[in-house]
Formats: C-alpha cells, sequence, structure tokens
C-alpha cells in the first residue's frame, strides 16, 4: 500500500496495487466518530444520497451512467469498524473505464448532491426514511445477527462502540431535508476523507483530484485513541423472542490491540478456541457432549473482544455457559500440541492471504490498518502469526476475562431455563 499524499491530514489518498485484477475499485470514505446524535443522520444520508445527484437527478439516470460504464457497480453505505462510523462511496469498473470518468462519477455522488431551498428534497428524504425504518425493523427477524449486536451493546455499554452504525428508528421522525443537509455539510468541509485505489500503478496520479475538492487543514474530526471498555463485574442479559432455537453469546475481553503481537496471538487462540470444526468448543459442547446446534467463536474487528455463539435449548444454558468457561480454562491451564498450533495458524495464514486475490479484500484490510494508524500491508500482518507461541496462547486465555452472558430465547421456553 502507498499512500500519494502524507502530509495532508484532512484527505489521504492510497494505491494499491491492482494490476493482476480485471477491474478497478474506487473507495473514497468520510472517517466519523460514532455518536448517539448523527448516527442515525448518516445512515439517513447514504439512503438520501442514493436518489441522485446534480448530474444525474434520478436513480434511473445514475443506472444509466453506471450502464455506459461497461455495467459498473456502484454503491453509497455505512460500514462500522470499530467506533468509527464510515460513509462509504464504492465503484468498480472494468479496466477500459477512463480513470477520470469513473472519478468524474465518484465526485458527482460524493459532493454534488440534489438541493432544493438550502436542503434536500422533502419528498426524497421521507421515502428514504421509511425505507430505512423498515430496514430497522427487519434486523429483529435475524435472530443470529440480532443477539451479536445486543451482546456487543450490553458490553461495550458507555462506550462508543455500542452504538449502532446502522441508525436508530426512534431518531428518524426529527430528521427533515434541511437538518440532514445541515448534517452533510459538515462531514464534506470538514470530515476526514480516505481514498483508495485498486489499480494499475500508471494511473494512481490521477487520484490528487480528489486532494483539490476535499480542500482544507486540518479536520474538524482528528483520530483518537478508542476508550477502554469500563471494569465491571460480568452481566447477565436475558431477552426474549418469537423463535424456537435460543441464542447464547458470551462476551470476553483480552485487552489484545490491533497491529501488536497480541492481536495476533487472540487470532490464533480464537482459531483454537472455536474458530473452526477441529476447535475445542465445537468438538467438546457440540460433538461430544451434545449442548448445542451450533457454535463457533469470533473476534470483534479493531478491538480486544472475543465472542462465543452458539444455538442451543434454552434449558442447556447454564451447562452451556459452563462448557465454554472450562474450554476457555482449559487453553489456559495445557500448553496447545505443537500439531494444533501449527494447523490453527495454517487455517488463518490460508484466510489471510485469500486477501491479496480480492481487490475488496485488499482494501477493506487496509482500511483496518489505516483507522488505527498500524502496520502498513498484509505481511507484516502475516509473520506475527507465523511468530505467535504455544506460550502466548496461554497467557491470552488466561488474560481473557468475561465481561457478558446474553440469551435470546423462545417466550414458551422460558420456565425451563436454568434447570
Amino acid at each position: 500500500m502507498y499512500s500519494l499524499e502524507r502530509n495532508t491530514p484532512r484527505c489521504r489518498i492510497y494505491w494499491l496495487d491492482g494490476k493482476k485484477f480485471k477491474t478497478n475499485l474506487f473507495v473514497l470514505f468520510f472517517d466519523l466518530p460514532l455518536k448517539r446524535d448523527t448516527a442515525t443522520k448518516t445512515a439517513l444520508l447514504a439512503e438520501v444520497l442514493k436518489e441522485g445527484c446534480k448530474a444525474y437527478p434520478d436513480p434511473r439516470g445514475l443506472a444509466v451512467a453506471a450502464e455506459e460504464m461497461y455495467g459498473a457497480l456502484w454503491d453509497i453505505s455505512i460500514v462500522k469498524k470499530g467506533d468509527r462510523q464510515l460513509l462509504l462511496f464504492s465503484l468498480e469498473t472494468a479496466k477500459a473505464v477512463d480513470v477520470e470518468e469513473a472519478m468524474a462519477f465518484l465526485k458527482a455522488l460524493s459532493s454534488e448532491p440534489l438541493v432544493e431551498n438550502q436542503g434536500f428534497v422533502e419528498e426524497i428524504v421521507d421515502r428514504r426514511k421509511e425505507i430505512l425504518a423498515r430496514r430497522l425493523a427487519a434486523l429483529k427477524d435475524d435472530k443470529r445477527g440480532y443477539a451479536r449486536k445486543r451482546c456487543l451493546e450490553e458490553v461495550a455499554k458507555g462506550t462508543p462502540l455500542e452504538i449502532s452504525a446502522d441508525g436508530y428508528i426512534e431518531d428518524l421522525e426529527q430528521i427533515d431535508g434541511k437538518t440532514l443537509y445541515d448534517h452533510y455539510l459538515k462531514i464534506i468541509e470538514n470530515g476526514t476523507v480516505k481514498v483508495f485505489f485498486c489499480g494499475d500503478e500508471g494511473e494512481k496520479g490521477k487520484l490528487t483530484l480528489f486532494r483539490k475538492i476535499f480542500k482544507g487543514g486540518e479536520a474538524l474530526v482528528t483520530m483518537e485513541e478508542g476508550g477502554a471498555l469500563p471494569k465491571q463485574e460480568p452481566v447477565f442479559i436475558k431477552e426474549q423472542a418469537t423463535m424456537e432455537q435460543a441464542r447464547l453469546l458470551m462476551a470476553f475481553d483480552t485487552k489484545a490491540e490491533w497491529g501488536k503481537r497480541s492481536y495476533a496471538t487472540m487470532l490464533v487462540l480464537n482459531q483454537l478456541f472455536g474458530g473452526d470444526p477441529d476447535s475445542l468448543l465445537f468438538q467438546n459442547l457440540r460433538e461430544r457432549d451434545g449442548l448445542c446446534y451450533d457454535i463457533k467463536s469470533y473476534t470483534y474487528p479493531l478491538t480486544g473482544l472475543l465472542f462465543v455463539q452458539t444455538g442451543i435449548q434454552a434449558q442447556d444454558a447454564k451447562k452451556s455457559a459452563v462448557g465454554i468457561l472450562k474450554a476457555l480454562e482449559e487453553l489456559g491451564e495445557d500448553i496447545v500440541e505443537p500439531k494444533k498450533l501449527e494447523q490453527a495458524k495454517t487455517a488463518l495464514l490460508r484466510q489471510y492471504n485469500t486477501i491479496a486475490d480480492q481487490p475488496w479484500g485488499m482494501v477493506d484490510f487496509s482500511v483496518e490498518q489505516i483507522l488505527v494508524e498500524g502496520e502498513r500491508g498484509l505481511d507484516p500482518f502475516l509473520r506475527r502469526i507465523r511468530n505467535v507461541t504455544a506460550e502466548e496462547v496461554c497467557r491470552m486465555a488466561n488474560r481473557a476475562r468475561l465481561r457478558s452472558i446474553y440469551l435470546l430465547s423462545g417466550k414458551e421456553a422460558t420456565k425451563h431455563e436454568g434447570k
């Protein structure tokens, strides 16, 4: 990864070598702090901007322009990375499309919105509010995703990490075209901008166009270290929903830091703990004890948080929680066998090596590095994984602290819980 502009604090441009790909990928995003009073406005903004811009004043015009660029794929979306909310504009084109033509399209999407009477068109705003409200309401239908979201909210309570980047239904009513446009102006005039281009090296110099669009010195929002989770005793949260299978989640804080050796150690620990079918949780709780339908552990991006999620019968919640804790304790007491350690590291290395074969994978990984101002490039990251020792995994397992237990179960099953 190469930065074209090293001394421009507001707009930074990065090039990734994409000569082996058939497409060029452009990703421009505003890096914003997650705040409760602005999260919904930013999420709605992404929806409204999809409706058109000055050059293409309706969705049909945008579709025609994309089709004329050999069927280019574009999107405006919200992405949550750690305690950051990214307002992201993306465009993927065939290499036959002129880079300057593609940049003009991206420029129009991000900086030339449709405006009337110093605000966004009210009809468009109202329509997109309804669409966003339906989408937010539908999140509860995905019980697995909803449980993950709720567990994160509880474990990160009191920090920006708990805030939903997708927004909140109850905040939509107070947003109109004028307030949304005022929010947009604050972002466009002062927001920190990052531009990534995955394509041929000979084209990268053209990207400095965005430097002229997003002028200015120090951005209104600068990068800050994410606050540590407050000290607290583990909490137990139980909620009910219309469902047959219960979802049990447990959250642990490992204190690992992205870009450092501890983060690589956490990844290896996760792989051994519940990262694949050969992991301790899968073999013990599912195969041996038959306590769950599915079980898996996962890490949360840019944090030291380690989660376990599992589908169970509600009456098996206590047994399952005890089994999960015992598995982590086992990893903290016994040095993992060399063969198992190497298998875990090999699986991780294989997973991360695929990043270099996908433009989106390269950009996503690089974005995470930039957000924490960590090391640049995939090789140093992979080297840290290769160097993780069994003793480090053992220490990491001992350092992990239970933060929360979250149980989502069907109403009819609650009378059996805890037996």
